[in-house]
């Protein structure tokens, strides 16, 4: 039940379900300006330009330099899985999204040039996964990347979770200080998350979507898909915040810092 609210809820306050309600209501109550605005906002929110301002607003971790991870003394690499591609016979089910692929690859990447040990955090969201999103990524990143042993935390559902159930595990590893590896734009929520649950972070984002160059010009002003789902994502991103940032204020500070309490299943 928990699950259907929080689709359903994401389905009318983000694009285009948004706006589809929007034009629902506009109809109920016979507002004209109503329907304006909406095809306003789609139209703006799908722009290239509108799309990748609102998105730079969240980019505001910088990628890491060569000098920066040989010297940031970190323990272990943090990877954080972004979904996964269920129609996948070929693989024989599920495999790692797009999204999930080029943070694994980034976290291969930083396993070479440092040598640290790799963490995985992800489960099953909706009915019907079978594989955790940590064995998913686990399974990429020792049979096609070829890396060392990797642990994984696989019951977290959400960004929260990932970080309380993985500082549990940093914590029976002795380890306190990782890079973490996400998309510049979930950066901030992760890194707040970790951060709050006693981990010491290194943002180590992959993947930016501002700095695009687009020519010619008019380009910025034309709708692409693309666009709004820049815009989706930051509007996401954005109601993640707020949501986690009052929930630890009716918690209060005494519930930050380590997390206390019992592991999740760990391999």
């Amino acid at each position: 039940m928990t699950s259907f609210l929080y689709v359903l809820a994401k389905t009318l306050l983000l694009p285009p379900g948004l706006f589809v309600l929007m034009l629902l209501l506009a109809v109920l109550f016979r507002r004209r300006s109503l329907v304006i605005l909406t095809l306003v906002s789609l139209y703006l929110l799908s722009t290239p330009y509108v799309g990748h301002q609102l998105i730079g607003l969240l980019e505001t971790y910088p990628a890491l330099t060569e000098a920066q991870i040989a010297s940031a003394q970190a323990d272990a690499i943090v990877v954080l899985g972004g979904g996964r591609a269920s129609a996948a016979p070929e693989y024989g089910g599920d495999t790692l999204s797009d999204p999930s692929l080029a943070r694994v690859r980034y976290a291969a990447l930083l396993h070479r040039r440092t040598g640290l040990r790799l963490i995985a955090t992800g489960g099953t969201v909706f009915e019907g996964e079978k594989i955790a999103e940590a064995d998913l990524i686990k399974s990429v990143l020792e049979g096609e990347f070829k890396t060392s042993p990797v642990l994984t935390e696989g019951k977290s559902c959400n960004t929260r979770e990932n970080a309380q159930f993985t500082a549990l595990l940093l914590q029976a590893e002795g380890i306190r200080k990782v890079f973490l590896v996400t998309h510049p734009w979930h950066m901030q929520r992760a890194a707040r998350e970790f951060e709050r649950a006693g981990v010491q972070v290194i943002p180590a984002p992959t993947q930016f979507s501002t700095g695009l160059a687009l020519h010619p010009e008019y380009l910025r002003w034309l709708p692409s898909f693309s666009a709004l789902l820049a815009s989706r994502t930051f509007m996401h991103e954005s109601l993640g915040l707020v949501w986690y940032s009052l929930k630890a204020y009716w918690k209060g500070p005494h519930q930050s810092g380590p997390v206390q309490a019992q592991f999740p299943s760990v391999h």
